[in-house]
């Protein structure tokens, strides 16, 4: 009885692995493919310098004399009197078919691109104004600017004290690393301020002037354009209107 008891145990066993071996749930592990990330974009040095050329060049295009204003027309001083018109600087108001963020976005985009010559000047300006308040701000440039320019000529020419060359002392690397750091100190200490008073003052200036400025009132100007009342700038929807030409916008 024991032998036979054994031997049913054993088959019930053998019987029990090979149902667990043939389970339909026992399935091989499928390998999982892993997602290979692309190499997110970098912005270097080479691309900001391509991007800031392409700016300067359109710039410098539509910068020029020829698309210098007048200055009765940039103020808004009639022809009669030495005085400002009464419409040349009006509030940007809401109609039925455009907000006051609109009115305001439409003014400056239109003024901006007619205007750009004289915007440009009254920045220039504002630098220079700026500029010679802080005259250890130019000082300080100056000294930069001659070190790196020293450290240029070190490269590439040979400069010899004694039996020594000045240019092996230090360097390029280490005189590179001396040089950024000193530059960036000089910044942080002299032109921060300066920077940021020109921003600001420039910025507002000309933004109050392209909010304010009605771009009806310039096409209503008889020695610059053609016709057109002076109710606003709300329903004034065509650049040629304000003389501003579509290849003139960047």
């Amino acid at each position: 009885m024991s032998d036979s008891s054994d031997n049913k145990k054993t088959d019930i066993d053998a019987g029990t692995d090979d149902v667990h071996v043939s389970r339909p749930d026992a399935r091989p592990k499928k390998k999982t493919k892993k997602n290979k990330r692309r190499p997110a974009s970098t912005l270097n040095s080479e691309t900001v310098r391509v991007y800031i050329s392409s700016v300067l060049l359109r710039l410098s295009e539509r910068i020029s004399l020829e698309t210098l204003r007048p200055l009765p027309l940039f103020i808004g001083i009639t022809d009669h009197a030495f005085c400002l018109s009464a419409g040349a600087f009006t509030p940007p108001t809401s109609t039925d078919s455009k907000t006051v963020a609109q009115s305001i976005r439409t003014r400056i985009a239109l003024n901006g691109a007619f205007f750009l010559t004289n915007y440009a000047l009254v920045a220039f300006g504002v630098a220079v104004v700026v500029a010679l308040l802080h005259p250890g701000m130019l000082l300080v440039c100056g000294v930069v600017w001659l070190l790196w320019w020293m450290h240029d000529y070190l490269i590439t020419h040979e400069v010899n004290i004694g039996k020594h060359n000045f240019g092996t002392l230090v360097s390029i690397n280490n005189r590179s690393s001396i040089l950024t750091i000193v530059t960036f100190g000089a910044v942080v200490w002299k032109c921060l301020f300066p920077v940021l008073s020109f921003v600001l003052v420039s910025g507002v200036l000309l933004l109050l002037h392209a909010v304010m400025r009605d771009p009806q009132h310039i096409a209503s100007c008889s020695q610059y354009g053609a016709g057109g009342s002076a109710d606003g700038a709300d329903d004034f929807n065509s650049d040629d209107e304000v003389m501003v030409e579509r290849g003139d916008v960047i």
